[in-house]
């Protein structure tokens, strides 16, 4: 051996370990499997040591031993790029065969193994299977160390065989422990808590609980029992509970919301509301029940209904109703927010209170759909307080949100005035306060007054050409054909 460090053989150790280098980077540009780099680092740096260690450490009695290490160090560093080459590589070909990594751990482990007893017993002169065979101290003393790791292996293969289970995955295990699947190891398994915790399960745990497993994407059912007034009629309760579940936007089409009597009570009936949604942990069911049980409040507010409670109380009301309880707003109060309206607001007082006495003003929750998008529809809102966004169905199939309103802005005026569905959906940023005109509630005063249809038809067209951008030729023929409509609907004519 060389007493002064090899030059040549430090330029060759340096070139491979910047080609490996490079090659890594290649493949993270490419988006491909990384090439490792840590066992053939290791095998390049034993390389260099030995090819440089003076003569007085690597006489004829140690250079046994340190062929045997270089060797091994080599032995695994080709099969790991050999893994990498065949396995890892080619990953994003789909026709191309992709072993589960447990068997691609397990795999390596065992040809590691042989490798090491081939080195061991060839190189080294070492008779490994002899000594641990003739040995029966050193053989208790290796199956009892691995006692449980050898029942972690093999629970984490019968994992693998059977497959109860894959990465992406949500598990509930018994009672205490969940959360989405990371990997699935030789002798663990890993699951990342909805909270952000990793929790590390031994394999035989995992083989030994009770499982429950959900896809990533669900679906789920969800069940809920809410009391309701027992003057509230069960049909009518069972539909507004459908409504509900309709308009929440944590809530799955497919399979669709069903809704039942389920008990009576000496108070109230309960029912049970069975829904659906993607998230099947505990926080995505509580952000669903929360959202839920807060629009059926304001639901069976609007129809002038409560929630029950098992005890009453009795007590005379003193002074007048509370203003904010848009059921109490009296035939002034909502005059004078119609007043202010962009579309009725050149209107008489007279012809104004004859609107105003058959509206009502409601209250919608935060997340809440007012109106849906190509839904029929007969009513129009005028915000009182509070914000909605209006939400548009692109080409491509995405929702997009396009303007956000206030008070006093007004929505759902073509679907009354024009026969039109829902142009689009208009969902509550916090809790709203709307007057609400029907179709209806026009209709006494516009049959009466006909000049008042073109007046509205105007106002109609003059909003929608702003917000469209339309040219004159196009304004005047879509204020042509309103108007024809809203005689043919209000007038006969």
């Amino acid at each position: 051996m060389p007493e002064m460090l090899d030059s040549g053989v430090l330029l060759q150790g340096l070139g491979l370990e910047v080609l490996l280098l490079a090659i890594r980077l290649l493949c993270v540009r490419a988006q491909l499997a990384p090439l490792p780099l840590r066992l053939p680092s290791v095998a390049i740096l034993i390389w260099l040591v030995h090819a440089n260690l003076p003569a007085s450490i690597a006489n004829e009695q140690n250079q046994l031993w340190l062929d045997s290490v270089l060797l091994l160090s080599r032995s695994y560093a080709g099969l790991q790029l050999m893994f990498w080459l065949f396995l890892e590589l080619p990953s994003p070909i789909s026709w191309w065969a992709h072993p589960p990594k447990i068997l691609r751990d397990l795999s390596a482990l065992a040809i590691g193994a042989a490798l090491t007893l081939v080195v061991l017993q060839q190189a080294a002169k070492i008779n490994v299977v002899g000594l641990v065979t003739t040995s029966a101290i050193l053989t208790a003393v290796i199956g009892l160390a691995a006692q449980e790791a050898l029942k972690d292996l093999f629970a984490g293969i019968m994992l693998r065989v059977d497959n109860p289970f894959v990465e992406g995955d949500y598990l509930e295990l018994g009672d205490d422990v969940n959360g989405w699947v990371d990997s699935l190891t030789l002798l663990s398994t890993r699951l990342r808590h909805v909270h952000g915790a990793v929790i590390t399960l031994p394999n035989s745990m995992m083989w030994q609980k009770n499982m429950r497993r959900f896809s990533p994407k669900g679906p789920i059912a969800r069940e809920l029992h809410i009391h309701l007034d027992r003057e509230l009629p069960p049909n009518e309760a069972t539909k507004l509970l459908l409504r509900v579940a309709e308009r929440s936007h944590l809530v799955l089409k497919k399979p669709e919301p069903q809704a039942i009597v389920y008990a009576y009570h000496d108070y109230a009936i309960t029912y049970e509301l069975e829904v659906w949604q993607e998230d099947p942990t505990d926080i995505g069911y509580d952000d669903l029940r929360g959202e839920l049980l807060s629009m059926i409040w304001y639901s069976l507010e609007r129809i002038g209904q409560r929630v029950p409670f098992p005890v009453q109380e009795y007590k005379r009301r003193h002074g007048p109703a509370i203003p904010e309880e848009p059921q109490e707003f009296n035939l002034q109060q909502r005059l004078a927010i119609l007043s202010k309206s962009p579309l009725f607001g050149n209107l008489s007082d007279e012809q104004l209170a004859d609107i105003s006495a058959l509206t009502r003003c409601i209250r919608f929750a935060e997340g809440e759909q007012i109106v849906v998008e190509n839904e029929e529809g007969d009513t129009l809102y005028q915000i009182v307080s509070g914000q909605v966004a209006v939400i548009k169905t692109m080409a491509e199939g995405d929702h997009q949100e396009v303007a956000r309103l206030g008070a006093p802005a007004i929505f759902g005026e073509m679907s009354v005035f024009n026969e039109e569905p829902r142009s689009a959906t208009v969902r509550a940023l916090e809790q709203c306060v709307l007057l609400e005109v029907e179709r209806n509630d026009l209709r006494p005063l516009l049959e009466s007054h006909p000049a008042i249809v073109e007046q509205l038809a105007q106002s109609i067209s003059e909003r929608r050409a702003a917000l469209l951008k339309l040219t004159p030729e196009t304004k005047a023929k879509q204020g042509n054909d309103l108007l024809d409509t809203m005689l043919r609907l209000f007038v006969g004519s």
